[in-house]
């Protein structure tokens, strides 16, 4: 029964991607698109990932939004995202700007490549973090949350099954930019920020029942590592 509530779960992340998958692949939105110049291909695809994920939350839940992270947070847990947020986000980029010095990437992400600043908060920091949070903590993690007691203890700290899955989930799509052309040093980079922000996320997601402080780490790792990008490009240059 908890295998198959673990593979439900994982169809449910295949399903919204496929869709997403779908809607950019068709164009449907291509008009759209040519109306707002700075809504991407990437930007499409968040909207389409969001749409997907919210009609499903709306039919699983059976109008409990409150077990699907939809519920306020308290000021010490928003809090408490902030610094611990900003503590990892800051030493995994650390990590990332040492071994991406070592091993340039080929490179650069396509959805920072030629952006203005104002597109990328608007595009990255924002919408990103939200259609990305509600998508993996919110549908994924809470409909495994009944598999919440099977976890592993790292450094003291409890990771349960649901948070452990979604943040690998959530790393593993990101293997897609290889599709793109991103290079593999900098798609490895990714994935494995990605994954650590999915662990922290993850863990606050549950540990405070909202989405909120998910979506507030969400954003510090992606506003980190627009800066990590920029430093690194003075530098360079």
């Amino acid at each position: 029964m908890k295998f198959m509530r673990l593979l439900t779960g994982v169809l449910l992340w295949v399903l919204v991607l496929v869709v997403t998958s779908l809607v950019v692949s068709t164009g449907v939105l291509s008009e759209i698109m040519e109306r707002w110049a700075w809504l991407s291909a990437g930007t499409v695809s968040q909207f389409s990932m969001l749409a997907a994920s919210l009609l499903l939350i709306l039919g699983l839940s059976r109008g409990r939004l409150g077990d699907y992270g939809f519920r306020p947070a308290t000021g010490r847990e928003v809090r408490l995202a902030l610094i611990y947020g900003s503590a990892v986000a800051v030493a995994v980029h650390v990590v990332l700007a040492v071994v991406w010095r070592l091993i340039p990437p080929s490179s650069g992400h396509p959805e920072l490549a030629g952006a203005s600043f104002l597109r990328i908060v608007i595009t990255v920091w924002v919408i990103a973090s939200i259609c990305e949070e509600i998508f993996l903590r919110g549908l994924v993690q809470s409909f495994l949350d009944p598999l919440k007691e099977i976890g592993t203890t790292v450094f003291g700290i409890r990771f349960s099954l649901p948070v452990v899955t979604g943040a690998v989930l959530f790393g593993a799509m990101h293997i897609m930019l290889l599709t793109l052309g991103t290079g593999g040093a900098l798609v490895g980079g990714i994935v494995g920020s990605a994954i650590a922000l999915g662990m922290v996320a993850g863990y606050f997601r549950e540990r405070s029942g909202s989405l909120l402080p998910a979506i507030v780490i969400h954003m510090l790792f992606n506003i980190y590592g627009s800066v990590s990008h920029y430093i690194q490009q003075g530098l360079m240059g």
